[in-house]
């Protein structure tokens, strides 16, 4: 009955859809079908990934994945994870300033924008092949890198639960086994310092150890005019060490173990709020909130530029912990088994107050705890017929605990576990067809107890408890994935169909059993026709068209307190299975190598994401609701010019990146487009340049790299809007700036 519906859908949505098959297949069509019939060898260089479990050549994997090696991260100017963004289509990502390093992650449209550890993410995040079960944490520092890959569109079969928008994998490097030492340091505007360090050794013959060192330091790029100071920013010490060690022939395992203390105060946000939120309704009324209203801060700090800020108390956002990580691999005749085991343990405390405003506001202090580990178990065949398979076992247990108050004070723990077998069957039929099919079966449980208190005192004396919600959660769910691929001449062309589901389960900061909840899953079904070639040896074309249906969305709703018993001038957050979208586009890739030293690579992504339903209250608010981080165009340009000079090498690189105007967080069915605040981010583009000397020495090699992101920009801007009902702010991110970069290996 689902494929029936899906398949009206498309039709009454025929316009957009006939036009992106007709793309593809008429870009394939177009290709000159002679040029690869000579033997030739390619000048672009081969990118390989994981996007399947298992190793292979970019072009030959039916998923639309972009791969980024780590001379394009550091040459483009991607810092952290969330530059990323910049140089993929259809992907935006963003800081969530009120808890540690948390990622607000969107691609195609499939959005999350929250912080608690009870929610899901709609991005998998997986570094090391150990995925991320929480957002907290998410935003990765770019250091000791091997390479990026970001999958688009639901990766349920092979990575499971959560990822129905895709995964980024995020890859480190492994030790080396020789001795030697990589130093790095970057200086760069508002104080920042940035000290790297990487040590290998060897381990005898069979294995060898890695020891890193980092040590972050940076101011605001704000100033704040109520406080007359630039507050600190970032203060984070990473340290770890990798032993890697070859047991016999066919085995071998490296266990990591990392130790970070992030001491972070973001940037101040500033407060937007209008006569449509409640402390700025009261301000009208001569109460003293006037602070908490868009004329006192938001539009001060836009007039200059968005380079200043008046919040009188700054947000801390600290996280420390350590996480251990093991990948173990055998490889018989035909087949790899691979065990991979991962631990994450951290502590949070989070303090806001002002949320932008020149006076207090809203006082919070939450403290955390949380801990997850997980095993995998893969088998990865590398048979000589035509059927290969990959099949595996999951297990994932999550403990997540927070306290609050003194303003809202709860106190929530929970307890999860999720159970998977999935499996993917790859047939050659022909040498020409190929037909995959893959399902991951998922069983998960979660346990709840949150617990309300009347005030601060009692909360921290644990008694006595105001209102106490024990509810339990279950569910299974089947996702699937079925591809026809044929090769080309010039490459190959594949149709798919996936499915993807996120787990649903409770709001830890709820106050009763409406906005505790539980809810349910939402799912996502996704058609994907895609080509990928490479017409000549210095031309690389990939389009991909892909059309999903998106049904019982989990919405999230944060209103003013009167909505669920609390005063007004606190928040609610409820979480509805309650719209039903559609997300259609497409995405270009294009590398060209003009010349053996000119390297061009073009992306372009075009998305149309709209509510088709949105049931608020028995009422369909569809028709003023919006999708929220959804840009409807992303562009980038990427050009690397490599010569000779001074005996060394020379690297002139320039990005230039576009991302059109999304829509912040509100609840819409409240929303007033005239008179609410500004949720709406504009347009914004910008262009990154470096240039990198590289020359060896007698003894190891000299690197220094200046560079500088959004350079035609000196102003800041809004990267993040929030309208929680009572009040509304903007979180913001600098314009310009300009560092240098200095390091030496051997």
């Amino acid at each position: 009955m689902k494929y029936f519906e899906c398949a009206v859908s498309l039709r009454k949505k025929a316009p957009l859809g006939l036009a992106i098959a007709i793309a593809v297949t008429g870009f394939a069509a177009a290709l000159p079908q002679s040029a690869l019939a000579q033997e030739r060898v390619s000048l672009i260089e081969e990118v390989v990934v994981t996007a399947r479990k298992r190793e292979e050549s970019l072009q030959n994997v039916p998923v639309a994945v972009s791969a980024l090696s780590p001379s394009q991260i550091e040459q483009s100017g991607v810092q952290t994870l969330i530059d990323v963004a910049k140089l993929v289509p259809n992907v935006e990502l963003h800081m969530v300033s009120q808890s540690g390093a948390a990622l607000g992650a969107s691609i195609r449209g499939m959005a999350f924008d929250d912080l608690e550890k009870s929610y899901e993410p709609t991005v998998g995040i997986s570094v090391d092949g150990v995925f991320m079960a929480s957002n907290a944490g998410a935003i990765v520092d770019f250091f000791d890198i091997e390479g990026v890959e970001v999958l688009r569109g639901p990766q349920g079969t092979l990575f499971g639960r959560n990822t129905i928008a895709g995964v980024v994998n995020i890859k480190r490097t492994k030790p080396t086994g020789e001795f030697g030492v990589k130093l790095e340091g970057t200086f760069a505007d508002h104080s920042r310092q940035d000290l790297k360090g990487i040590v290998n050794v060897p381990l005898g013959d069979k294995g060898g150890a890695k020891f890193t060192y980092r040590d972050l330091e940076m101011d605001s790029h704000l100033y704040n005019t109520t406080n007359n100071e630039r507050p600190k920013n970032r203060d984070s010490q990473v340290w770890g060490a990798a032993i890697r060690y070859d047991f016999t022939d066919n085995l071998t395992a490296t266990l990591s173990y990392d130790d970070y203390e992030h001491w972070t105060q973001p940037p101040d946000p500033v407060a937007t709020g209008t006569a449509d939120n409640v402390f700025c309704s009261l301000a009208g009324l001569g109460l003293p909130f006037g602070g908490a209203c868009n004329q006192n801060s938001g539009a001060l700090s836009e007039a200059g530029g968005y380079k200043t800020s008046n919040a009188s108390q700054q947000i801390r956002s600290y996280m420390w912990g350590e996480n251990l990580t093991l990948n173990a691999q055998y490889s018989g005749d035909g087949f790899d088994v691979k065990y991979i085991y991962g631990l994450m343990d951290f502590q949070e405390e989070a303090y806001f107050n002002s949320w932008g405003a020149p006076q207090p506001l809203f006082e919070v202090l939450r403290e955390q705890e949380y801990e997850q580990s997980s095993h995998e178990l893969q088998f990865l065949s590398d048979w000589d017929g035509p059927l290969n398979v990959v099949a595996g076992v999951y297990y994932l247990e999550t403990d997540a605990f927070i306290t609050s108050g003194p303003r809202s004070n709860f106190q929530t723990t929970q307890d999860a576990d999720a159970l998977a077998v999935f499996g993917e069957l790859n047939y050659a039929v022909t040498d020409l067809w190929t037909v995959t099919a893959g399902a991951r079966w998922t069983e998960e449980n979660k346990e709840l107890d949150n617990r309300q208190y009347a005030t601060s005192p009692d909360r921290r004396a644990g008694a006595p408890i105001a209102n106490q919600l024990t509810p339990s959660y279950e569910d299974s769910n089947v996702t699937y994935r079925l591809v026809l691929q044929r090769e080309l001449e010039v490459g190959m062309a594949y149709l798919s169909y996936a499915t993807g589901y996120r787990a649903g389960g409770f709001n830890s900061r709820g106050n009763n059993s409406d906005t505790v909840g539980p809810y349910d899953p939402e799912e996502v079904g996704s058609w994907e026709l895609g080509v990928r070639t490479q017409p000549t040896d210095r031309l690389q074309l990939n389009l991909t068209g892909f059309y999903s249906s998106y049904e019982e969305k989990q919405q999230f709703v944060v209103t003013d307190g009167s909505q669920c018993g609390l005063d007004a001038t606190q928040t609610c957050t409820f979480i509805r299975n309650a719209a039903e979208t559609t997300n259609q586009g497409i995405e270009f890739e294009g590398v060209w190598m003009p010349t053996d030293s000119l390297d061009i690579r073009v992306t372009y992504g075009y998305l149309d994401a709209e509510f088709d339903s949105y049931d608020f209250n028995g009422t369909d608010i569809a028709s003023q609701a919006q999708v929220i981080y959804a840009p409807e165009h992303t562009f980038s340009v990427m050009a690397d010019h490599t010569s000779s000079i001074f005996g060394g090498t020379l690297v002139l690189s320039g990005t230039w990146s576009y991302r059109s105007d999304i829509w912040g967080a509100t609840e819409y069915a409240y929303y007033n487009y005239d008179t609410g605040p500004e949720i709406k981010i504009d347009s914004h583009d910008q262009l990154d340049l470096s240039a990198t000397y590289r020359r060896d020495l007698p003894q190891g090699a000299f690197k220094v790299m200046v560079y500088g992101t959004d350079v035609l920009d000196g102003d800041g801007r809004v990267g993040r809007a929030y309208d929680a009902g009572a009040f509304a702010w903007h979180e913001l991110v600098p314009g310009r700036q300009i560092g240098v970069t200095v390091g030496y290996e051997f």
